[in-house]
C-alpha cells in the first residue's frame, strides 16, 4: 500500500544545516543515508520508541575529512523518494510506533534535495520489526533483546508490574504471623482473617495443583523485614555528603544508613533519619552559619514517590543523598508508561497499582493525595522561596534533586523554562513558580511582554494560549512577500 498525502516541508538556513551536521550521534539522535533499506531502519526506529524516544535523519551521509561539511546533504529529490521508507516505518513494525515525519530543506540549494527528519516519542509498548526482532537504544547503540531482557523492558514500560511475580521462599503461613500485618490487620475494617485479607486483595496466587504462593506486593507490604525474602535490593540507602560537588569523593562521605523493613516502616524511618541528617547540615547565610530548611512535605512525598513507584525489578535501593546544598533522591526505574519528563506532573501511571492502593489503606496513609506528589513537592518548594526540583533520567533511575537556593522571581523562572522549551501555558507557568492565580500569572507574562521578552505563540488563543520568546523580527519586505505565499529568496511554496 503507498503511502498518499504529504508532510510539511521545512525551510531552514545554510547555517542550521551545518549546525545539524555538525551534530554527534547519540542516545536520541541517530543519522541515515537516503540508501538505508527499510529493515535496517526498523532496527533504529524501534530502538528509539522502545527506549526513550529520538530522532533519525536519514539523506545525511558519514563524516568524511575530506569533503566540506555541507556535502555530507545528500537528500531526498522528492517526497516520493521517500515513501518506501516511510512505508516501512508505519506498516512494518508491529506495533505501528508513535512518529511524526517531515523534511527538511536548505534555503536557495534545492539541488541538496530534502532529509527525512523522524521523530521517534517514547512509546508504551514493545516494537518488534518485520523479523519479530525487538531493539533497543543504548547510547549511540541500537542492540538487540530477547527473553528475559524484553520482559525486562516490559517491566520498566509498566506493561507487566513485577510487584505481580511469585515469591518461591516464604510461604503464605509465614506472611500470615508477621508482626507487620498482624498490626495493620488490628485497625484495619472490616475485621478479617489473614488468610481471607490476602486472598481477597489478590497478594496470593493458586497454582494448578491447588498450592498458594505470595506475590512481591504483599511481602514488601507485609512481611517484617522484605530484604532477607527478596533476591533484589528493596531497601531505602540514605548518604550525607559533606560538600557541595557535583561528584563528592570518599573523603566527603561523613555517614551512611540502610532502612529496611515492610514499606510503611521504611518511609516513616527513613523521613524519621533524613530530618535528624538535615538539621546537623549547615548551610552559609550572609554570612552567618544557620541550619538548612527544607519543607517536610516535600521531601515526603520524595520518598514516598520513590518508594511505591521504584522498578522493583532492578536490583538496587531507593538512594537519597544529602549534601551541603541539596538532596537529590533516586529510584530505581526508568518513567513509566507514557510519562516523560515534560508531562510527569500532568499525566498519572501506576507501575505498582496493588502497592500503592493497600499504602493508602493505613490509618495514618502515607500516600494520602494520590497523583499529587510531584506537584506538591514544587508547591511546597516554592512556598519556602527555594528554587524549583530538578527531575532527570538518569541510566535506570529517575533523580529529583531539591536545591538549597534562594526561588528566582516569577520572570526569571518562566524565561529559564522557556531556553529549555518552545512555548509555556498560563497552567504549566503556575505550577512551577507557586503562583496560584490565574490572572496573577497573566500579569507575570504581561511585564515579560512589556519588556519584549516574550510574545503570545501565534494562532493560540483562549485556554489554548501559550507564550514564547521574543522571535527576531522579519524586515517590512518579508513580511510582506511571505502573505503572498513568496519566501525571502522570491520563490513560492
Amino acid at each position: 500500500m503507498a503511502i498518499s498525502g504529504s508532510f510539511q516541508v521545512e525551510r531552514i538556513s545554510l547555517e542550521d544545516a551545518k549546525k545539524i551536521l555538525e551534530k554527534q550521534e547519540s542516545h536520541f539522535l541517530e543519522f541515515k543515508s537516503k540508501k538505508i533499506d527499510g529493515k535496517r531502519l526498523q532496527k533504529t526506529v524501534t530502538s528509539f520508541a522502545n527506549a526513550d524516544g529520538g530522532e533519525v535523519l536519514i539523506g545525511i551521509e558519514n563524516p568524511d575529512d575530506s569533503i566540506q561539511i555541507i556535502d555530507r546533504w545528500i537528500g531526498f529529490i522528492n517526497q516520493e523518494d521517500a515513501n518506501p521508507l516511510i512505508q516501512t516505518v508505519i506498516q512494518d513494525i508491529t506495533p505501528s510506533p508513535p512518529v511524526k515525519f517531515e523534511f527538511y530543506k536548505v534555503d536557495k540549494m534545492d539541488y541538496k534535495g530534502m532529509v527525512l527528519h523522524i521523530i521517534v516519542s517514547k512509546s508504551t509498548d514493545i516494537h518488534y520489526t518485520s523479523k519479530g526482532m525487538v531493539y533497543e537504544r543504548k547510547g549511540a547503540q541500537k542492540l538487540p533483546i530477547s527473553g528475559d531482557a524484553v520482559i525486562n523492558l516490559k517491566l520498566s514500560k509498566g506493561l507487566v508490574s513485577y510487584e505481580n511475580q511469585t515469591v518461591s521462599d516464604y510461604s503464605v503461613e509465614e506472611l500470615s504471623h508477621a508482626e507487620e500485618l498482624q498490626s495493620f490487620l488490628e485497625a484495619y475494617s472490616p475485621r478479617t482473617k489473614p488468610f481471607e485479607f490476602l486472598k481477597k486483595q489478590r497478594l496470593i496466587k493458586k497454582d494448578d495443583g491447588g498450592m498458594y504462593s505470595l506475590i512481591l506486593a504483599g511481602v514488601l507490604l507485609y512481611a517484617d523485614n522484605p530484604s532477607t525474602i527478596l533476591s533484589k535490593k528493596c531497601a531505602v540507602k540514605i548518604t550525607r555528603y559533606d560538600t557541595n560537588e557535583l561528584e563528592p569523593s570518599r573523603i566527603h562521605l561523613k555517614e551512611q544508613y540502610t532502612i529496611e523493613g515492610p514499606l510503611k516502616k521504611q518511609i516513616d524511618r527513613s523521613l524519621e533519619k533524613i530530618r535528624e541528617i538535615i538539621e546537623s547540615v549547615p548551610i552559609l547565610n550572609d554570612g552567618v552559619l544557620e541550619k538548612a530548611k527544607y519543607p517536610t512535605e516535600a521531601i515526603k512525598e520524595l520518598i514516598v514517590n520513590a518508594v511505591i513507584h521504584r522498578d522493583y525489578n532492578i536490583p538496587d535501593d531507593v538512594h537519597v543523598f544529602i549534601y551541603n546544598n541539596r538532596i537529590e533522591v533516586g529510584s530505581p526505574g526508568r518513567l513509566p508508561g507514557h510519562i516523560t519528563i515534560d508531562n510527569i506532573l500532568d499525566e498519572r501511571f501506576a507501575r505498582n497499582s496493588k502497592i500503592v492502593r493497600l499504602l493508602n489503606k493505613y490509618p495514618d496513609t502515607p500516600n494520602k493525595d494520590i497523583g499529587e506528589g510531584l506537584n506538591t513537592v514544587f508547591q511546597k518548594m516554592n512556598e519556602m522561596k527555594l528554587k524549583s526540583p530538578k527531575i532527570e533520567v538518569k541510566d535506570n533511575a529517575v533523580i529529583v534533586t531539591l536545591p538549597h537556593e534562594p526561588l528566582a522571581s516569577s520572570e526569571e523562572t518562566v524565561l529559564e523554562y522557556l531556553r529549555i522549551h518552545d512555548e509555556i501555558s498560563n497552567q504549566i507557568a503556575r505550577k512551577i513558580t507557586g503562583i496560584k492565580s490565574e490572572n496573577d500569572m497573566k500579569n507575570v507574562f504581561y511585564r515579560l511582554r512589556e519588556n519584549e521578552m516574550i510574545e503570545q505563540t501565534p494562532g493560540k488563543k483562549g485556554s489554548a494560549s501559550t507564550w514564547r520568546l521574543k522571535q527576531p523580527e522579519k524586515s517590512i519586505t518579508q513580511t510582506v512577500l511571505a502573505q503572498y505565499g513568496y519566501r525571502d529568496d522570491c520563490t513560492t511554496d
